[in-house]
């Protein structure tokens, strides 16, 4: 570097990437800089330029440069570090030029402390982020999904019927070879690389096991429908453990029941064509990005999804990986966290190699003219948002009062209450016959049993032969 581009770079003044130092007095403060950069997209500090951005330079002596050398041999694990002194070419003044690429071992320490940058701030590294770090660089070496898995989780914990018709799909998309589907069982786990010496992995458990508590609590699904803005009341909600494909179908299920469908006339079509308030595809791919990209080696963690009246949001345990920003996803750069089981994913045709996950979601959303999703990414957790282009929380009224005080129904509820207004007592068997989109039996129950508590059905009979109708003093009835 010379004079005339040490002139260049200063004159933009300090930003996360560059930071000015007016002397070795303070070299302890910039390597602690330095670390930080090393621990985030790599940086420049500047000894010899005060912090308004005045160039004013400083000697350089043998005992200076050799305090800077032992500096370095503080940062640790071992970084290098790019030293260079650019001369002022006046009173033998030079301005020291310290530079440091992205680290490939993150976290890094110096003297044995982990700092983060955060705008033109360089502050100590909290615990939680660190050792977030501190497993993705385990993972660089030998990751949490191809670790094998308790001596417990044997062969018969897997769903094989599950895991055929993951293979019989990756064979019609030819994402895999036709005699796959003529391998025995161990074969095909090999082939998808779910074994590790031999035995089964992690990844194995996670995207077929049968039985996931006690060793994999991270294998859990929270899902919640709040009445209002925030979470000071719950309207359903619901906590599953599973492996990654019954955690989406039971998700999508609990979408379906609770985004209404709004219908409109497409151009030259006569017939209303009824869309989701959100497209599914969307949340389907948000659904997938989560399972792909989450931190599993965080047993406290967690998919959830929730949705309110305004908006429904996705966030998944463990943020975005190291050295990876919302802006590179967003123009489609891809980090793949758990490798084994996206590979899984893609061979099944559910999701695309290539990153364009949140591409893809942005853009179905649009299309749908729904507002563009939001995403927030911090150490902690990454989540989307689904902004709803109209509030979800229809009001309900009386059909003999219009001034009737409202009363909130989910979709599905609404479509129980329409059916049985027009059949008189029906058992749950029929009523669920009746639904345009069946849900799971045990879901009807809960919307069954909701409904009673709210005095909108009542019951005739017993057990086997139990019927439900509209309560009589139903407002609705």
């Amino acid at each position: 570097m010379n004079l005339e581009e040490l002139q260049k770079l200063v004159a933009p003044k300090e930003s996360h990437h560059v930071e000015f130092k007016k002397s070795t007095g303070l070299l302890h403060a910039a390597f602690e800089t330095l670390c930080a950069f090393l621990n985030s997209e790599g940086g420049i500090v500047l000894i010899g330029v005060t912090s308004e951005g005045k160039i004013i330079g400083q000697e350089v002596t043998d005992k200076i440069q050799q305090t800077i050398s032992n500096e370095i041999s503080k940062l640790e694990p071992p970084a290098k570090v790019a030293v260079n002194y650019v001369s002022l070419e006046e009173n033998n003044r030079f301005v020291i030029v310290l530079q440091v690429a992205p680290g490939s071992h993150k976290p890094y320490a110096y003297e044995g402390r982990p700092f983060q940058r955060e705008q033109t701030v360089t502050k100590r590294m909290a615990q939680q982020r660190y050792d977030q770090l501190i497993a993705g660089r385990l993972q660089n070496n030998f990751s949490w999904e191809r670790m094998i898995a308790p001596s417990e989780y044997s062969m018969d914990i897997l769903d094989t019927n599950l895991l055929q018709s993951i293979v019989r799909k990756a064979v019609e998309v030819r994402r895999m070879p036709e005699d796959a589907l003529h391998q025995d069982i161990p074969r095909l786990l090999e082939a998808l690389e779910l074994t590790t010496e031999g035995q089964l992995n992690n990844a194995a458990i996670v995207l077929f096991g049968k039985k996931m508590m006690p060793a994999y609590p991270q294998c859990q699904l929270q899902l919640a429908r709040f009445k209002g803005l925030d979470r000071s009341e719950f309207l359903d909600i619901d906590l599953s453990y599973g492996n990654v494909f019954d955690l989406m179908e039971k998700g999508m299920t609990f979408v379906s029941r609770h985004l209404p469908l709004a219908a409109k006339i497409e151009p030259g079509k006569l017939e209303r064509v009824e869309t989701p308030l959100i497209p599914f595809e969307a949340v389907r791919e948000a659904l997938y990005n989560a399972f792909c990209h989450r931190d599993y080696s965080i047993y406290g963690g967690s998919i959830s999804l929730a949705i309110y009246d305004d908006r429904m949001e996705i966030f998944n345990h463990g943020g975005l990986a190291a050295g990876v920003t919302l802006e590179k996803i967003k123009s489609g750069f891809s980090q793949r966290r758990n490798p084994v089981i996206a590979d899984v994913f893609y061979r099944s045709n559910l999701i695309e190699k290539w990153g364009r996950g949140i591409q893809k979601i942005i853009s179905s959303c649009l299309a749908a003219e729904d507002p563009e999703p939001e995403f927030f990414a911090d150490e902690v957790e990454f989540k989307i948002i689904f902004r709803f282009p109209t509030s979800l929380k229809p009001p309900v009224f009386s059909k003999e009062e219009s001034t009737q005080e409202e009363k909130y129904f989910t979709t599905k509820q609404q479509e129980i209450i329409d059916i049985l207004s027009d059949n008189e007592g029906l058992t749950s068997r029929n009523i669920f016959a009746k639904l345009k989109n069946p849900i799971p039996e045990r879901s009807l129950r809960h919307e069954l049993l909701s409904l009673k508590k709210k005095g909108v059905l009542d019951t005739h009979g017993h057990t086997n032969t139990k019927v439900w109708l509209l309560s009589k003093k139903n407002p609705l009835h």
